[in-house]
């Protein structure tokens, strides 16, 4: 990907961003229409569901760090999916004082359901789209991402923000 001065287009950058806002907003509709009333998981749920199936049981302070959240606020939905019986605790391997988060079976089973009705409709929105153009919308959303992770990163000399300031 060639580097390019964002500056240099305030049109471009002005239309992402207002395109961005309106995906955030459309992406939560579909997500709140969900399927079967038993697998409709809030969407902070989701991501701490699909993040533990793709990487294995974490510590909460692990979840905290990837999704650049407070540790309350990881605490609070990590309560909410062990009530709901879609995760658990089990002991750290590697220091008997700290637990790591795992799914449970029904945890996956929701999951696998959510993650096929989400791609679903993503799949029924790209199949006029080219193979090419699949493959750099991918990149090019991946490489958003990644920026957004390095911009959201602690910064070493600014404190940690408060549990209001970290509310997905």
């Amino acid at each position: 990907m060639q580097a390019v001065d964002p500056s240099a287009d305030p049109d471009s950058v002005e239309r992402i961003e207002q395109e961005l806002t309106l995906l955030v907003r459309r992406a939560q509709k579909v997500h709140l229409r969900g399927g079967p009333a038993e697998h409709v998981v809030e969407r902070a749920a989701y991501g701490i569901l699909a993040w533990l199936h793709d990487t294995g049981p974490l510590r909460p302070s692990a979840l905290a760090a990837h999704f650049h959240l407070d540790a309350s606020t990881i605490s609070r939905q990590v309560a909410s999916l062990e009530q709901a019986g879609l995760i658990t605790r089990e002991p750290d391997a590697e220091d008997r004082r700290a637990c790591r988060l795992r799914l449970t079976e029904h945890g996956q089973s929701v999951l696998t359901t959510t993650r096929a009705e989400r791609r679903g409709v993503v799949r029924e929105l790209l199949q006029s789209w080219s193979p090419g153009d699949l493959a750099t919308f991918g990149s090019l959303l991946a490489a958003f991402n990644e920026g957004l992770d390095h911009h959201l990163a602690p910064d070493p000399h600014t404190p940690s923000p408060t549990a209001e300031e970290s509310q997905p």
